[in-house]
C-alpha cells in the first residue's frame, strides 16, 4: 500500500512539474498563471505576525485573521524530497513561518529560492506543538477538538501570489548559525522555526550501515517518522525523518556536516516540563548536508 501510494504522489508531482514549467517558460505570460496576482505588497514582517499571535500560538491554539494583512517571503523548505509534507516554510528578513497546505507536488510550481506573498485575511494562524504555523482549523477527532491544520489546494492559490522568479542567491537563504548559546536561550523557542545551519555536527546513528528511515523503525503503524539526532554541544536536536523520503533508504553518512534548514520546536500540549519541549530539525534534501572543513 505504501509503494502504491508513493508511486502516486510522484506520479501528481511530475505531472504537476511538467506542466507548471511549461506554463512558465510561455513568453507571452506577464504574470504567473497560478496564484492570486490581485494580492498587494507585504503589510507586516513575519516576526512581527508570530509576536502578535505569540499567546495563541504557544498554547497550540488558533485565530483566524480579520485584518487584510500581507506577508511575504521566500520559500526555504518544500516537499521536493518526500521529507516534508504538506507544508513549506518561507523566510523574509526577520523570521520564517510554516504554511500548511493539503496538496503534493508544492515544490513544482514553488521551488526553493521562489519569493511569494500570503494574503492572511480570513485564513487561521495557530501552534501546532508551539510552532508557528498558517493554514485553516480543522476538528481532531482523536483529541476531540479544533487545531491548526492545512487549507485546501485552492485556498492556497486564492491566498498566493508569485513574485518574480526563483532564486536561491535571495538574501533570505542566508541561515542562522545555530550555536550552544542560542539553544541554551529557552525563550528562543518562541521564535521557531528559524531557517538555520547546525555547523560541524554528526549524526549520533551514523555507523557505515545504519538508514536514515527505513519502515521498520518507524514510530508506529500510524506515524511513518524515524528519529535521528544530532548534538549541538550538550543539547540534543532531533531530525524525525520521514519513510516517505527519497533518501529514506540512504545510509547515514558518517562524519561532520554543516546542515542547512528548518530549525523547529515541538512542546507537548498541556506540559509546562522543559523535558517535553525539545528543539526539532526540518530536512528537507540530504543536498543540504555539506561536508564540514
Amino acid at each position: 500500500m505504501k509503494t502504491i501510494k508513493y508511486l502516486f504522489i510522484l506520479a501528481i508531482s511530475l505531472f504537476a512539474t511538467t506542466a507548471c514549467m511549461n506554463n512558465f517558460d510561455d513568453p507571452t505570460l506577464e504574470f504567473p498563471p497560478i496564484g492570486n496576482n490581485n494580492i498587494g505588497e507585504a503589510t507586516t514582517t513575519i516576526k512581527d505576525l508570530k509576536v502578535k499571535y505569540a499567546s495563541t500560538i504557544k498554547s497550540n491554539g488558533y485565530e483566524q485573521f480579520t485584518d487584510d494583512i500581507v506577508i511575504e517571503g521566500v520559500v526555504v523548505a518544500n516537499d521536493e524530497t518526500g521529507n516534508v509534507y504538506k507544508q513549506i516554510v518561507i523566510n523574509d528578513a526577520t523570521g520564517a513561518i510554516i504554511i500548511g497546505v493539503n496538496d503534493v507536488g508544492i515544490y513544482a510550481t514553488l521551488p526553493i529560492g521562489q519569493r511569494i506573498r500570503i494574503s492572511c485575511k480570513d485564513l487561521f494562524i495557530g501552534g501546532y506543538g508551539s510552532l508557528a504555523q498558517i493554514g485553516i482549523k480543522y476538528y481532531n477527532a482523536k483529541y476531540s477538538e479544533y487545531q491548526i491544520g492545512r487549507m485546501s489546494k485552492k485556498e492556497f492559490r486564492d491566498h498566493m501570489r508569485i513574485v518574480g522568479e526563483p532564486n536561491t542567491n535571495q538574501e533570505e537563504l542566508t541561515p542562522l548559525e545555530v550555536t550552544e548559546e542560542f539553544l541554551d536561550n529557552k525563550t528562543n523557542k518562541d521564535s521557531a522555526p528559524i531557517y538555520a545551519v547546525l555547523k560541524g555536527v554528526s549524526f549520533k546513528e551514523a555507523d557505515g550501515r545504519r538508514l536514515f528511515a527505513p519502515e521498520e523503525e518507524q514510530i508506529s503503524e500510524t506515524n511513518t517518522a524515524v528519529e535521528r539526532n544530532v548534538y549541538v554541544g550538550n543539547h540534543k536536536v532531533l531530525f524525525r525523518m520521514s519513510t516517505y523520503a527519497d533518501f529514506a533508504n540512504t545510509v547515514i553518512p558518517k562524519g561532520k556536516f554543516d546542515i542547512y534548514g528548518v530549525l523547529t520546536r515541538y512542546r507537548n500540549p498541556g506540559s509546562n516540563s522543559d523535558s517535553n519541549d525539545v528543539w526539532q530539525f526540518m530536512l528537507t534534501s540530504t543536498d543540504d548536508m555539506i561536508k564540514a572543513e
